[in-house]
C-alpha cells in the first residue's frame, strides 16, 4: 500500500512539475514575435529627449539611446530618466566629430570622456559604441574592444530614404522606418543635433509608427552586444533582444 502511494504522489509531482515546465514556455513561444530595435542618436536634448520617453512609455516600448558626452553633462536629469525607465544606453561620442578626422589620441578621448560621463550618472559604463555618421576606424574599433565594448553598431539602411534629421516630415519619417522594418532590424533615429530645427509636427510619426510596426506582427527590443557581425544592420556588432 505504502508503495502504491508512494508511486502515487511521484506521479502527481511529475504532472505538476511538467505543467510548471510547460506554462511559462508555452507563453513564451506565443508571446516569440521578430524584433526591431528603435534607436535615438544625438541626445539627451531637452527639447525632445523628454517627449521620446513619454511616447515609449505610454507605448510600452524599451528603445537605445546613444547619448552624445557633452549632452550628457548638460543634462544628467535625462539620462537618469532614461536609465530609470529600462532603456538602453550607448556612447555616441563627446563632441560628435568624424572620426577618420581625429587622431589616435582625439579618438580615445571621445570615448573615454563618454563613458566616465555616463558611468557618474548611472553607475554603469556602456558597453555600445555607435561612432558619429556611422564612421569608424581601425584604431577605434581595436580600441573600443580592447574595454570591452561592442561597435560601431550601426543600423539597417537598404532602402535609403530622407531620414528623420532630414525633415521629411511625419508621414516621411514614418516610411522611411516602415520601409527598412524587417526580422532584427536596428532603426536610426534621432532625439538630438540636426533633429532639433526639424517642424515639430514632425513627432507625431512616433506613436503612429508604433503601432503601425506592431500591427505588421512586430515587437520591440534593445540593442544588445555580439560577437559576430550583422550583414542586415551594416556589419553590427550588436544585435537586437528582448528587453
Amino acid at each position: 500500500m505504502k508503495s502504491k502511494i508512494a508511486v502515487m504522489a511521484l506521479a502527481a509531482l511529475s504532472l505538476i512539475l511538467a505543467l510548471l515546465a510547460v506554462g511559462p514556455a508555452a507563453s513564451a513561444q506565443a508571446a516569440d514575435k521578430p524584433l526591431i530595435g528603435l534607436t535615438f542618436d544625438d541626445g539627451p536634448s531637452p527639447q525632445r529627449t523628454a517627449f521620446v520617453l513619454d511616447v515609449l512609455k505610454q507605448k510600452g516600448v524599451k528603445a537605445t539611446f546613444f547619448l552624445q558626452g557633452s549632452h550628457v553633462q548638460q543634462y544628467p536629469d535625462l539620462v537618469r530618466r532614461i536609465k530609470a525607465e529600462g532603456h538602453v544606453i550607448g556612447n555616441h561620442s563627446w563632441n560628435h566629430p568624424n572620426f577618420p578626422d581625429l587622431n589616435q589620441t582625439s579618438q580615445k578621448q571621445e570615448v573615454d570622456r563618454t563613458n566616465a560621463a555616463i558611468k557618474s550618472i548611472t553607475g554603469t559604463t556602456p558597453k555600445l559604441m555607435r561612432f558619429p555618421f556611422g564612421n569608424s576606424t581601425p584604431y577605434s574599433l581595436n580600441y573600443i574592444r580592447s574595454i570591452g565594448m561592442s561597435g560601431g553598431i550601426q543600423w539597417h539602411w537598404e532602402v535609403g530614404e530622407p531620414g528623420d534629421y532630414e525633415c521629411p516630415g511625419a508621414a516621411g519619417v514614418q516610411k522611411y522606418v516602415m520601409d527598412e522594418v524587417a526580422p532584427g532590424a536596428i532603426i536610426l533615429l534621432h532625439d538630438g543635433n540636426d533633429v532639433l530645427s526639424c517642424p515639430a509636427s514632425q513627432w507625431d510619426y512616433l506613436a503612429r509608427t508604433i503601432d503601425a510596426i506592431r500591427a505588421k506582427g512586430y515587437d520591440f527590443g534593445v540593442v544588445a552586444p555580439s560577437s559576430t557581425p550583422s550583414n542586415l544592420n551594416e556589419g553590427s556588432y550588436g544585435v537586437v533582444v528582448a528587453p
